[in-house]
């Protein structure tokens, strides 16, 4: 019966690891190019039954059973999101594979996110005043019309004044979510880019609400069943403890 708390125990807590994943889903769900996470679960690993005499000696070994469930890992869906035209000349969105290269205190990171600006002294900067990274470094622009290629090349009035950094990376499932759609990429080097860039659009998130919320549901009602069965299985120790005591 003590088991049975643990594994009821267990199930409540994954689908609240699960809520709270699913409501970060549906908080991003308007934020350019953020990407869905999956939380991923197993069972533990079988366990032994042994039963043990009284003298501790030879036990005997009487079937294995599962102590219940637990996240495992987060699985992010690089799946691309729908492009929303802006008409914004700074605005970027990027098709196919690649990420955009940002500089922050911390060193690179990498957005799928191009909603960029210009600060005070005219860099191509993120929305939290990171700035963009070009082949040269920074990005310094000019007063003008800004036109910018499928392959990351930047002109104002028609000079070429920079080219974005732009780069892929072989393995997504390695890369680490910082927030602010920003990822970091430990012990990868980026490889060369393979999609294209898209100006006056913006890359939606991934998130799909009408799935997200049957996933909500689904996860209330694993919990609420867990959370009967810990009740059930309290009310059995009690009467076990109350019955046994008085005997």
């Amino acid at each position: 019966m003590i088991r049975g708390l643990y594994t009821a125990a267990g199930g409540m807590m994954v689908q609240v690891v699960r809520q709270e994943t699913i409501s970060n889903n549906l908080a991003n769900v308007e934020t350019s190019g953020f990407k869905h996470e999956l939380d991923l679960q197993r069972a533990y690993q079988e366990t032994n039954i042994l039963q043990v005499p009284r003298s501790r000696q030879q036990r005997q070994l009487i079937g294995r059973m599962e102590l219940g469930a637990v996240v495992d890992s987060m699985h992010t869906n690089f799946a691309p999101g729908s492009l929303v035209e802006t008409n914004r000349s700074l605005d970027l969105a990027i098709t196919g594979d690649g990420f955009f290269v940002i500089e922050t205190p911390q060193g690179r990171r990498y957005t799928r996110s191009g909603a960029f600006t210009l600060d005070a002294q005219r860099y191509l900067v993120t929305e939290q005043g990171y700035r963009v990274v070009g082949s040269q470094g920074s990005l310094q622009l000019p007063a003008g019309e800004v036109q910018i290629t499928a392959e990351g090349r930047i002109f104002v009035n028609n000079q070429a004044v920079g080219q974005l950094e732009l780069v892929s990376f072989s393995d997504l499932q390695a890369l680490r979510k910082e927030g602010s759609a920003l990822w970091s990429a430990p012990g990868q080097e980026g490889a060369a880019f393979g999609g294209q860039v898209q100006q006056g659009y913006l890359e939606a998130s991934n998130v799909q609400i009408a799935e997200e919320m049957g996933r909500m549901l689904t996860a209330l009602r694993l919990y609420e069943t867990n959370q009967r069965v810990l009740q059930a299985q309290d009310q059995l120790t009690g009467k076990a403890v109350t019955e046994i005591g008085a005997l």
